[in-house]
């Protein structure tokens, strides 16, 4: 640790490479372990912090190398990270999607939240672009910060994630691979949660994707496979031993019948009395559309026989009942006996509702957007 120039070290909650300025001796019990506290400044930013020798790891050569490659400034090519000044909007970091020497163009991709990988950006003149990692950045930084002080932070977040997670050995790929990849996406959430309130414009509107330069024509570069997202089959089989509790197994009719016979207490039959609103959205937590069918036909036969009386007291509506309180309490019940836990742990998780994968969230936050996008238009 004594002679170690690079260090990974933790800071801001997360794992960053630095460079070692400066050590400090510091005195122990156990006199032949010496500890340090070192000087360190993190790699592609001018933050510099001290930290624990105990509390940091040694970068190997390897690793060394890798982060230097990925700073050290070349000649543009496809992949590489640049920054590009849009119109009135300061310099901003890009990514470059192809380049064209014959014409001295390329393409490169705003990186924003709503960059999207497919779309090949803007064609633009390679005098215009600057190396991410140029003698001007800090300047660059200062310029964006003035107006967009919070998105250009998400921005460099996101490179210097993609830059450890290279040196580290935990990912290879090119930037865009890492931007669609789920090992990027708790930095990518973080851009988007509060997307609706950023003042820069979608930079990365652009056409769809064209060759890039060097492959054969009509083809495009090979990209990495994505496996499909197993969570939803995967729930979709726990839930299939809930309906077959409630509807093969009736687990869940001695439940019902005792709520409906004023037996049991149901905050679910009190809300539904108490309540004059039609409520026209239901959180149903099967998800799938046959186990749901399967189980609000069997719920009807239990309103038949029993429900019917409780209606004709209130003037209710027979299909709000049978989701509002006789769905609710049958999954509960069954959530209780296949889980093996109390009915109030399994009303939680019923409020509660699925857990969603980071892909199926992601998904879904970027229909938001785009529906959001359509409605402006």
């Amino acid at each position: 640790m004594a002679d170690a120039k690079y260090v990974l070290c933790r800071w801001e909650k997360r794992l960053w490479p630095a460079k070692v300025l400066a050590r400090t001796a510091t005195s122990t019990k156990n006199k032949r372990r010496k500890e340090y506290f070192l000087a360190v400044q993190i790699l592609s930013l001018e933050e510099k912090i001290k930290v624990k020798s105990t509390e940091v790891e040694i970068l190997e050569k390897s690793q060394i190398e890798a982060i230097a490659s990925s700073l050290e400034p070349r000649s543009f090519e496809v992949g590489m990270l640049v920054w590009h000044k849009h119109k009135k909007y300061p310099f901003w970091p890009a990514v470059v999607k192809s380049v064209r020497q014959r014409d001295k163009k390329a393409s490169v991709l705003y990186i924003e939240g709503h960059m999207n990988p497919k779309m090949k950006g803007f064609t633009v003149s390679l005098k215009s672009l600057k190396h991410f990692d140029c003698k001007e950045k800090q300047t660059l930084l200062n310029q964006a910060r003035e107006d967009f002080n919070q998105d250009i932070g998400w921005c460099v977040s996101l490179i210097t994630d993609y830059r450890v997670r290279l040196g580290c050995g935990s990912f290879a790929g090119s930037f865009l691979e890492y931007y669609a990849a789920d090992i990027s996406y708790p930095v990518r959430k973080s851009i988007q949660q509060d997307v609706l309130g950023t003042k820069l414009p979608q930079l990365s509107k652009g056409s769809p994707e064209e060759p890039v330069v060097g492959c054969p024509l009509g083809q495009r570069q090979p990209c990495r496979k994505m496996l499909p997202d197993r969570s939803r089959a995967a729930r979709d089989r726990a839930n299939q031993k809930l309906v077959e509790y409630i509807v093969k197994a009736k687990g869940a009719e001695s439940h019902l019948r005792a709520i409906l016979k004023s037996r049991k207490p149901s905050r679910w039959l009190q809300t539904f009395l108490s309540s004059s609103q039609y409520v026209t959205c239901v959180e149903t937590y099967l998800e799938d559309e046959g186990q749901l069918d399967l189980v609000v036909k069997y719920l009807q036969g239990v309103y038949q026989e029993v429900g019917a009386k409780v209606l004709q007291r209130t003037n209710g509506d027979r299909i709000r009942f049978i989701l509002d309180v006789l769905l609710p309490e049958a999954i509960i019940c069954a959530i209780s006996a296949v889980d093996e836990v109390d009915y109030k742990t399994a009303e939680e998780k019923y409020i509660k509702g699925p857990s969603l994968s980071y892909r199926e969230k992601e998904i879904f936050d970027n229909q938001l957007l785009e529906e959001r996008n359509r409605r402006r238009r």
